[in-house]
């Protein structure tokens, strides 16, 4: 064979050793990362913890609360710092009912400030309705001629005026107002024409709670702002309606 032909064939079979010989030693390239989405969704807020909050003090408002718009709760206002005046026990606080087809609302609420003050002859008004077959429904002249048929010699006081220091004077006296409400809150979306009891208002304090013979129980209250409640007692115009008895009130609850 030619020299300078077997010279090449070592030359070249040298180069082809030599070459795989490093391939072997280069490090392997790691594997690319996934490519992210075209539109990724982002992560959502976490939720906030609901209370109750650790105190001490009251808690924090948030959402409807805060606005002073009504929501659902206890005794106590949601920010924990003031207590129903009137606590009338649940077991007292029977639910309206109707007699021939209309809505005893009024006389219910009656029912509640005659449970509250002691005045028995007014106890269950409704029921008393519905027997003497007299409908239900309402209004000042008609409180009238009923508390004088069932309870002849009952001082009360009716209001028309849509004064707002008349129903913080009665509940500084201890005693129940049973008040107007047009709805509008967490338990009616639109208007309605109805009577609740009013345990708590108080303008200093920020705060308003309706206790409302549809719903009795004691999760069922209503706190709200003194403007929000004034404007559903006077029904988005017009004047408010309070009927109280004039009966003493129970002792105040003993506080440590």
């Amino acid at each position: 064979m030619n020299q300078r032909v077997l010279l090449a064939l070592l030359i070249g079979g040298a180069l082809w050793w030599w070459y795989h010989d490093q391939a072997k030693m280069r490090p392997v390239p790691a594997p690319l990362p996934p490519a992210p989405p075209a539109n990724p969704k982002p992560k959502p807020d976490p939720k906030k913890p609901r209370r109750p909050c650790p105190g001490p003090g009251p808690c924090p408002l948030e959402g409807q609360e805060a606005g002073g718009r009504p929501v659902e709760g206890g005794r106590v206002s949601p920010d924990g710092t003031v207590e129903l005046v009137c606590d009338l026990p649940a077991s007292e606080r029977k639910k309206n009912i109707t007699s021939k087809g209309l809505g005893c609302c009024v006389f219910r609420a009656i029912d509640y400030a005659a449970r509250w003050q002691q005045v028995p002859q007014l106890y269950d008004l409704p029921e008393q309705l519905v027997k003497a077959g007299i409908p239900g429904g309402g209004h000042p002249d008609k409180v009238d001629e009923v508390l004088a048929r069932f309870a002849p010699g009952v001082s009360y006081l009716q209001d028309t005026s849509g004064d707002a220091d008349i129903l913080e004077a009665i509940l500084q006296t201890g005693r129940m107002p049973c008040v107007t409400y047009s709805g509008q809150d967490c338990h009616y979306s639109g208007r309605i024409a109805h009577m609740v009891c009013l345990p708590y208002f108080d303008r200093q304090s920020g705060w308003a709670c309706v206790s409302d013979n549809n719903y009795p129980a004691d999760s069922e209250f209503v706190w709200m702002s003194p403007d929000e409640f004034l404007r559903r007692w006077k029904g988005g115009g017009g004047d408010g309606w309070v009927f109280a008895l004039l009966a003493p009130p129970p002792p105040p609850p003993p506080h440590n």
